[in-house]
C-alpha cells in the first residue's frame, strides 16, 4: 500500500489511523466532513458531505490502494432515541463510498469498519466471528447493516475486509463513552470544579483494546486481511466498569463520591462481553500490546491537558 484514504480521518480513531500510516511511510488521504483547522496529521485533507452522493469532480479514487472506513455515527447510547438517522447514516456514507469508486472505475482494497457490539448476549464465551448476532441497539442494526452492503460490493467485484472491534479507548476520545466520560470527572473534580462522578452502570465487563493497537489493526487487516472475510478486533479480557474507574484513579490522588445516575444506564445492556481476536492473529500477525492501565492513565492525561 502506497496511498490509503482514511474517512472520518478528524475523529478519534481516524486521527491515530493516519499517524500509524505515516509512520509506517504510507500516504495518508483524509476525509472529513467539515474544514478543519490543523491538516497537517494527513498528507491532504478533503471536506466533503459523505451523507450526500460524491461527485468526482470532489474527490477523485485515483492513486488510492486502499481505504480504511471510519466515518459515520459511533455512540450506541443516542441511537436509541433516533433509530432511523443512524441507519440511514451509516449505511448511505458507505453506499456512497463505492458508488463513487465504482463509478470512476477504481477498486481499492476496503476496510469497513463494523462493531463487536453486533453479538447476541446469550452467545458463548469468547465471541468469535461465527457467534450469533443478535444487535441490541440501532447503532448495531447499523453497523450489521452496513456488512451486508460491504457482502453486495464484494459480490460487484471490491475486496472487501469487515473489522468488528469490540470497546476501545485512548487519548483523543469525545465525550459519550465511559472512558472519557469518567476522565472529565475525575480532572474537574482534581481542579475543585466537581465534588463526585456521576456513573451509570459500572458493573458490565467489556473488552477494552487501546485505540492505538485497533489503528494498527485495521492497518494490517488492509495489508494481509483475505477479502471478504470478517475479523474481530479485541483484547480478549473483560473488565468491568469499576475496574476502569479504579485505572483512572490509580492516577489521581483524588478519591470522589461516585453516584449512579439513572439517565446514564442504556435501555439494553449485555452484562458480559469478550471476544476472541484469534483468526485476526493468524491471518495478519496482529497482537494487542499497550496494557489497560497504560491507555487508562494515558486517558486522564489527555483530559488534564484540555481546557474543560
Amino acid at each position: 500500500m502506497q496511498k490509503v484514504l482514511v474517512t472520518g480521518v478528524n475523529g478519534f480513531v481516524g486521527r491515530h489511523v493516519a499517524a500509524e500510516l505515516r509512520r509506517r511511510g504510507i500516504t495518508v488521504v483524509g476525509l472529513g466532513g467539515q474544514a478543519v483547522e490543523d491538516s497537517q496529521f494527513v498528507d491532504q485533507y478533503v471536506a466533503l458531505d459523505l451523507t450526500q452522493p460524491i461527485d468526482p469532480s470532489s474527490f477523485s479514487f485515483d492513486g488510492i490502494d486502499g481505504v480504511i472506513h471510519l466515518a459515520g455515527l459511533a455512540a450506541v447510547g443516542p441511537s436509541f432515541d433516533e433509530p432511523l438517522h443512524y441507519v440511514a447514516t451509516n449505511v448511505g456514507i458507505e453506499t456512497n463510498l463505492f458508488e463513487a469508486a465504482q463509478a470512476q472505475g477504481a477498486r481499492p482494497r476496503f476496510v469497513i469498519v463494523s462493531s463487536g457490539s453486533l453479538y447476541s448476549s446469550s452467545a458463548e464465551l469468547p465471541l468469535t466471528e461465527t457467534s450469533i448476532v443478535s444487535p441490541n441497539s440501532p447503532y448495531a442494526v447499523s453497523k450489521l447493516s452496513q456488512e451486508f452492503m460491504a457482502s453486495y460490493y464484494g459480490n460487484r467485484g471490491f475486496d472487501c475486509m469487515l473489522a468488528r472491534p469490540f470497546n476501545h479507548f485512548g487519548p483523543g476520545q469525545g465525550l459519550g463513552f465511559i472512558a472519557p466520560d469518567l476522565a472529565q470527572q475525575l480532572v474537574a473534580i482534581e481542579r475543585g470544579t466537581a465534588d463526585h462522578i456521576s456513573v451509570g452502570n459500572l458493573d458490565a465487563e467489556r473488552d477494552y483494546t487501546d485505540v492505538r493497537d485497533i489503528a494498527r489493526a485495521y492497518i494490517d487487516l488492509l495489508d494481509k486481511g483475505q477479502a471478504g472475510e470478517l475479523y474481530n478486533i479485541c483484547n480478549g479480557t473483560p473488565r468491568s466498569g469499576h475496574e476502569l474507574l479504579n485505572a483512572l484513579l490509580a492516577s489521581s490522588d483524588a478519591r470522589p463520591e461516585i453516584i449512579q445516575d439513572p439517565a446514564r444506564l442504556r435501555p439494553a445492556d449485555n452484562p458480559v462481553v469478550y471476544g476472541s481476536h484469534a483468526k485476526l492473529s493468524e491471518h495478519t500477525g496482529w497482537q494487542p500490546t499497550i496494557s489497560f492501565e497504560t491507555t487508562a492513565a494515558d486517558v486522564l492525561s489527555d483530559w488534564r491537558s484540555r481546557d474543560s
